[in-house]
């Protein structure tokens, strides 16, 4: 195969070369030998680069990682620096300024769908999409999802190579595998090959073979993650601890014998870039089930039709399972030998690379159509000239400062300890209309809220852990009567975990319950008669009150006697309610009127309440625009061009003339690389797929 980067030098900066990192594997070991390639890893690798691959590693740290940077950039020339990820980008940026080396060189992937990436990611996204030369997108779908605005005006500088699977390993680790034993039953094993991640959605996929699970049946999931403890429980609530296998993190040698062992490979996922995984299993030879997501649509039209189903709908996974487990032997077969030869045609890892060095080259030969007459060199100078043309010299520093002030601001959102909210509610008595009863139930729901926060009904989560002293618990519980319903006792915990806010919520409303039910139940009314104490008390004193307001009234003249009357009036009808709440604890059938009944479930806010990483970032990005705009205006000089004998005629590195060369070579590398004319249909088609049908 002709390589059109033959002869190129080609710097990848990748987060960290692993056995599983996409990037060293699809983009870097497949072309060594094709051309000079180089890696900086900004975190320390994980694997041993082959004979001919030089690697360069940070030690963990951010400022490791621009060392490291730094020193893959003096020690060699590129014609390419390419790198791979938002965070790193910015990185590379600063490195770059602080070399004062040319950004021409520069060529960025785009790895997943916009709507995949964090906000922080988002916005440096936006950086590379305005400064960078070349950027990339790793297939159609994750094109579709740029925003539009973004994409027209890097249209220019954008173009599309779905991603590859290294197909000839594939195929070297298959054929070195002992022949496998032929199939003489009908269990069935699923595989997935995902993180454990809430994108990525694994619980679908439990629930899903929980439904078709059959005797020997098994479900393998290859990958690790954040859930890992979540699925882990899922299994062991559903029995299914003997049947399912979770691998975690292995090599990916192993991986793709463990797809070609499997009989159906399944994603749940709800976001894709270009799914490599979905990929590595077609190219296994491997029946697939997907969910319905634009990437896995894009696959699924060069395939000819894959089993779509939507996303979280674990029935809908469960039935198309069950269609893969009535295929018998030669059209499991047969499907999985179209998928591989579908990966071959057009996903295969040398034509991505093929594809990339074309792009290679574009860049490579746009850079050196010749040099720049020494005549249209640009000096600072201006120092007098309008802040508008100041500006628009110094855009990329004031774009560059504002993104850095709007990832302050973020960052200290995050330093910041969050905020969760959980929430609750307990009824007091059952629901009723006898007026007497209500009246019962209110009086003794404001009781209830107080006594929520009290040691009685803390002092239980103080020791089961959750503080050292039940009054620690206390700062971060409130509780109140429902507005609209007095029957109810609202209870709000705060906590700086959105897990621990409601199962805190849910502890208090435990405790309280258990507190009150053994005072209802206690033979001699201790609870109650306390309550009937506490009502008598303040009865006293509301008289004491009233007598000296009377007092006060027949003594005064003018306003003082106005407002003493009204004084007079509002004890008068506290005393009445008093008095009345007193009557009704007197006459209260406890059973009824007392116990309380959990409205709800304890109920989390999805974001925290503070603090609020938009607001801060925002806040952030503006400050640092008016210290950029104020500083550009004040040393900055504007950058104008000195007179000299200059033809327009002549391209210039970033004219228009090159745009023009890069827009037609990508048209032709779409249409090379990812021709969306699919070959023949599947033996087993999904079932079509239409609004009504999906009702």
């Amino acid at each position: 195969m002709t390589d059109p980067a033959s002869g190129l030098s080609v710097l990848h900066v990748i987060v960290k070369a692993g056995p599983t990192n996409c990037q060293y594997n699809e983009h870097v070991l497949p072309v060594v030998g094709w051309r000079h390639v180089t890696v900086c890893s900004l975190f320390p690798a994980e694997v041993t680069p082959p004979r001919g691959l030089t690697l360069h590693e940070g030690d963990g740290t951010v400022r490791g990682g621009a060392r490291a940077l730094r020193r893959a950039l003096t020690s060699d020339t590129y014609d390419v620096v390419h790198v791979h990820a938002p965070a790193s980008a910015m990185l590379t940026l600063a490195v770059y300024r602080r070399l004062r080396r040319s950004r021409e060189d520069l060529v960025f992937t785009i790895h997943n769908s916009w709507r995949n990436f964090r906000f922080r990611n988002r916005l440096f996204l936006r950086v590379v999409l305005a400064v960078f030369p070349l950027v990339v997108v790793c297939g159609q779908a994750a094109f579709d999802s740029l925003p539009r605005r973004l994409a027209r005006r890097a249209a220019d500088r954008l173009a599309v190579v779905p991603n590859g699977v290294d197909v000839d390993r594939v195929q070297r680790v298959l054929a070195a595998r002992p022949t496998p034993p032929p199939r003489r039953n009908r269990h069935l094993t699923v595989v997935s090959l995902n993180r454990l991640i809430p994108l990525k959605d694994p619980g679908t996929l439990l629930r899903a073979f929980a439904r078709v699970r059959q005797p020997g049946d098994r479900l393998v999931l290859i990958g690790d993650g954040t859930l890992r403890g979540r699925v882990e429980a899922e299994i062991r609530a559903r029995g299914l601890a003997d049947c399912v296998t979770l691998t975690g993190i292995i090599p990916r040698d192993e991986v793709y014998l463990r797809l070609a062992e499997a009989d159906v490979f399944v994603s749940t996922s709800g976001g894709e870039g270009l799914p490599v995984a979905l990929l590595e299993a077609m190219a296994c030879e491997l029946p697939v089930v997907v969910s319905d997501i634009p990437p896995h649509r894009e696959v699924s039209r060069a395939a000819g039709g894959l089993p779509l189903v939507e996303t979280r709908d674990d029935a809908g996974f469960a039935r198309a399972i069950e269609r893969v487990r009535a295929l018998d032997s030669l059209d499991r077969h047969a499907v999985g030998r179209h998928l591989g030869e579908v990966v071959g045609e057009h996903y295969s890892v040398h034509a991505m690379n093929t594809a990339y060095g074309a792009l290679y080259r574009q860049l490579v030969d746009r850079r050196e159509i010749g040099p720049v007459d020494p005549g249209t060199r640009r000096t600072r100078t201006g120092a007098d000239a309008p802040l508008g043309d100041k500006l628009k010299q110094h855009a990329f520093l004031l774009t560059l400062l504002t993104v850095l002030g709007g990832v302050a601001g973020f960052g200290i959102a995050f330093v910041q300890a969050p905020v969760y909210k959980g929430e609750t509610s307990v009824r007091v008595g059952s629901v009723t209309v006898d007026e007497d009863a209500l009246k019962a139930s209110a009086a003794l729901a404001s009781v209830y809220a107080d006594l929520a926060r009290r040691e009685p009904v803390l002092g239980p989560l103080a020791e089961a852990g959750y503080a050292e002293d039940w009054k620690q618990v206390q700062a971060d519980v409130y509780s109140r009567v429902g507005d609209k319903n007095p029957q109810l006792v609202e209870i709000s915990v705060y906590a700086n975990d959105r897990d621990l806010a409601g199962e805190m919520a849910d502890a208090v409303a435990t405790s309280l319950e258990a507190f009150v039910g053994r005072a209802l139940r206690s033979s001699d009314g201790a609870f109650l008669e306390a309550q009937l104490q506490s009502l008598r008390a303040d009865v006293e004193v509301t008289t004491r009150q009233l007598a000296d307001a009377r007092a006060e009234a027949r003594s005064a003249s003018g306003a003082s006697a106005a407002a003493a009357r009204a004084r007079v009036d509002e004890l008068s009808a506290t005393l009445t309610e008093q008095r009345s709440g007193y009557a009704d604890l007197r006459t209260l059938d406890a059973a009824a009127a007392g116990t309380l009944t959990r409205v709800d479930e304890a109920w989390t806010v999805r974001s925290p309440l503070r603090p609020t990483p938009v607001v801060l970032a925002v806040a952030g990005a503006a400050a640092m625009l008016i210290v950029a705009v104020g500083w550009i205006h004040v040393f900055g000089r504007a950058r104008v061009a000195l007179p000299a004998e200059v033809d327009p005629a002549t391209p210039q590195p970033h004219g228009p003339t090159a745009l023009r060369d890069l827009r037609a070579h990508r048209t032709e590398a779409r249409a090379r690389v990812s021709p969306w004319a699919g070959p023949e249909p599947l033996r087993q088609q999904p079932e079509p797929r239409t609004r009504a049908s999906e009702r």
